[in-house]
């Protein structure tokens, strides 16, 4: 897996990219390489030179109740329909937990509905009430209360997640 900043992704990443993202979320397609927001960091997996993994990488703050948290987002997590059940998400997940060893990362978090496979991976699912910045093309329609029971973190650091309001400071990915 290569990860790549996002300054130094190719027109071609890019296009690749996009085009491995809208097969895998047909209902949030968009006419570029992100959904959101442009993330820091781009991880990629290669087999024969075609891409046939994807997941976008958010390095930020977030509140937990009382506690501020570095954390390392996953977005987009994407595997190409034919290459899964091959091991290859898992590899992806994996090579962010290395990546992320002996940084300043407390979790790694993301969102999903794929329970089983990410509790497999080593994360747990939390639930609570979160704030965020809603975004949607490219517009910023304020802040975002709600409960979510789709979040899924993993410590990185030897920190336990905190109870309490989840306040993402900035977009939810």
């Amino acid at each position: 897996m290569k990860i790549v900043y996002e300054i130094d992704v190719t027109k071609e990443q890019h296009e690749a990219i996009e085009s491995l993202r809208n097969q895998a979320f047909p209902d949030h397609q968009a006419n570029r390489s992100y959904y959101k927001q442009l993330p820091h960091m781009r991880a990629l997996q290669y087999e024969n030179n075609i891409l046939v993994g994807y997941l976008g990488l958010d390095y930020r703050a977030i509140k937990v109740g009382d506690e501020v948290y570095n954390v390392l987002g996953i977005i987009d997590f994407c595997v190409a329909e034919q290459w899964r059940g091959k091991g290859i998400g898992s590899l992806m997940l994996s090579e962010v937990s290395s990546f992320a060893q002996g940084k300043a990362v407390d979790f790694i978090m993301l969102i999903s509905e794929l329970d089983e496979f990410y509790r497999k991976q080593g994360y747990s699912k939390v639930e609570g009430i979160h704030s965020w910045l809603r975004l949607h093309e490219h517009t910023n329609y304020g802040v975002a209360v709600e409960h979510i029971d789709e979040l899924f973190i993993k410590s990185i650091s030897g920190k336990q997640w905190a109870n309490g309001h989840v306040d993402w400071l900035g977009y939810m990915y």
